[in-house]
């Protein structure tokens, strides 16, 4: 018997070697990254001290696309103001802008499918979010405490918002196409206002 523990804690000990060598952290200026896999990249760490009043977070790191921004990645930054999200993006972590000075974030470019959650939380700067036509799920308290955010401009049908996707953020208004439905819907029960406009290629400044 213990000679079968002793195989499996080895076995155990090789694998957790080779996972850990698939996600080993590089930084690439100033970018730190992991290497997913299926060889894209997740961004784990923004450090810049540079003031950059609109940041292009960029489509590929080192050669590879970049599709998701990790967990804290940008937690707590003060020196960006406007994000514009890349093509190549799926995924926006939990905490990801979390307490960060970002007043605008432009995702509709992207193919983010999923808004962890608190990922733009108590982002007290941030006026204006622009929503991909891909995006089918926003977690709990995803834009939570953005007292200022005035414009949520959607451009597809999210399936599934969270109960607290915008907890203390009560003068957000959804900018919305009459067909979808999901989002009318979650807007009319947690008492959101909603703007319908006739096309998504609108426009909408905060």
């Amino acid at each position: 018997m213990k000679k079968i523990i002793a195989v499996i804690l080895a076995a155990a000990a090789i694998l957790t070697v080779f996972a850990s060598c698939g996600k080993k952290e590089i930084t690439s200026g100033a970018y730190s990254y992991v290497e997913l896999n299926d060889d894209t990249l997740k961004i784990t760490k923004y450090a810049s001290d540079e003031e950059t009043v609109e940041l292009d977070i960029p489509a590929e790191i080192d050669g590879k696309a970049v599709t998701v921004i990790g967990e804290e990645a940008f937690a707590g930054v003060q020196t960006i103001t406007v994000v514009n999200f890349p093509s190549s993006l799926t995924k926006v972590e939990k905490n990801a802008f979390a307490g960060s000075s970002i007043k605008k974030a432009f995702l509709h470019k992207s193919a983010v499918t999923e808004i962890g959650e608190t990922a733009f939380g108590e982002c007290h700067n941030l006026v204006q979010i622009d929503l991909p036509r891909t995006l089918t799920t926003i977690a709990a308290k995803a834009f939570y405490y953005c007292e200022n955010l005035k414009v949520a401009y959607f451009r597809g049908d999210v399936e599934n918002i969270d109960t607290f996707a915008f907890d203390a953020s009560p003068d957000v208004k959804f900018y919305v196409k009459k067909s979808f439905s999901k989002v009318i819907d979650f807007a009319r029960v947690y008492h959101f206002n909603t703007v319908v406009i006739d096309a998504v290629s609108e426009t909408v400044a905060a």
